[in-house]
């Protein structure tokens, strides 16, 4: 579901933070490359890296510290929208087909760090994992708990970051201050298992009144997964931050 969102953005900050996350005295892996910030191609040199970083990124990097992201493991996720209202929990979920990022767009203020990005996944993003529910959605209430999956067909995600140059130690490091995700889908498909307490009859009823009415849901849905995902990257990517100094991202 829009939970995919989660993969793109962790991948787009891995990729960009993957320049140089290690320390000084670290070599730079085959594939990544440092883009000059007086360059006037600077969001083309970015891009372009940003692109051939993803099949590294996805298979993941030791030597820098990055997990593999395809599929990417995301331990937990609440969309909570108040009493009544929709009310979900996820559980170890993978998401799946992150390798087929296609990074669109992108530009950079290099003064202010703000970053826009444009991303086109060419494989259906699939989220597979445990989830737990208790509400409504749409007009209808809902509970259960078992594995799920969703899958979001033409995906497309338009995210900015904004970042400040911050000096630690006599170090300059970046610091994300905000993350905004949006995204846009032709299709979602989902199945969730084990609703209302393994009622067969309900539960099969139910899945298909949420595949039959996906754009009421998605749209129910996508605004908190979009908060939630986006809080829980910044703090990701801040981790990373933290260990690269800025002039080990880009060079004069």
């Amino acid at each position: 579901m829009a939970a995919l969102i989660v993969k793109l953005v962790c991948c787009l900050l891995y990729i960009f933070v993957g320049t140089s996350h290690a320390a000084p005295s670290t070599k730079l892996p085959k594939g990544f490359v440092q883009c000059k910030l007086s360059d006037p191609a600077l969001n083309e040199c970015i891009r372009d890296g940003l692109q051939r970083a993803v099949p590294y990124m996805t298979k993941g990097i030791p030597s820098l510290g990055l997990l593999p992201m395809d599929p990417l493991r995301i331990s937990s996720l609440r969309i909570n929208q108040g009493i009544g209202a929709v009310n979900l929990k996820f559980k170890d979920l993978d998401i799946s087909n992150m390798k087929s990022t296609i990074v669109k767009d992108l530009t950079i203020d290099p003064k202010s760090f703000s970053l826009n990005v444009s991303l086109v996944i060419q494989k259906p993003i699939v989220l597979e994992g445990q989830y737990e529910t208790n509400g409504r959605v749409v007009i209808l209430p809902i509970n259960g708990n078992g594995t799920c999956r969703f899958a979001l067909d033409d995906y497309k995600s338009f995210s900015v970051i904004k970042m400040k140059p911050v000096l630690r130690n006599g170090n300059t490091y970046l610091e994300v201050q905000s993350l905004d995700w949006k995204f846009t889908t032709s299709k979602m498909h989902l199945k969730m298992n084990n609703l209302f307490n393994g009622d067969k009859v309900l539960g099969d009823n139910m899945n298909l009144f949420l595949n039959e009415n996906w754009m009421e849901v998605l749209k129910e849905m996508q605004p908190a997964f979009e908060r939630a995902l986006s809080a829980a990257f910044i703090s990701i990517a801040q981790e990373f931050f933290n260990r690269i100094p800025l002039n080990q991202i880009f060079i004069d």
